[in-house]
């Protein structure tokens, strides 16, 4: 499974989980399934907003991206399928090269319609 991290920034004068990350080892990421699901309460590496990598390339999941079903409670859903055919006019291997997703953790909110802050706090280690 995808090494899941979460990029934190201050928001209302706190540290805020911001953004997901799914970092993908080669050939993991399965794009001929028509969606995955992320379990929200695995563990995951925290870091901040700064942190981010450059020179990582990896493909933006959008809201309408993000599915939910009643088979894999807490889970959200991303459709591969609509990533995909997004992506169509990508040469044909790029898709197969991409190692890592970009989630924004108020489009799962709003997908979930619940508050994910309180799954991801800001522990200090």
């Amino acid at each position: 499974m995808a090494k899941l991290t979460v990029f934190y920034d201050f928001h209302e004068e706190r540290i805020q989980p911001f953004l997901m990350a799914l970092r993908f080892r080669p050939q993991e990421l399965d794009w001929n399934k028509t969606s995955m699901y992320v379990p929200l309460t695995a563990p995951f590496q925290q870091l901040k907003m700064e942190e981010i990598p450059d020179l990582e390339a990896g493909i933006t999941v959008l809201l309408d991206d993000l599915v939910v079903n009643p088979r894999h409670p807490q889970c959200i859903g991303v459709s591969l399928a609509r990533i995909k055919q997004r992506h169509m006019s990508l040469p044909p291997d790029t898709l197969q090269s991409i190692l890592q997703l970009w989630i924004r953790m108020s489009d799962i909110e709003e997908v979930l319609q619940m508050d994910t802050r309180s799954l991801y706090p800001w522990t200090s280690d």
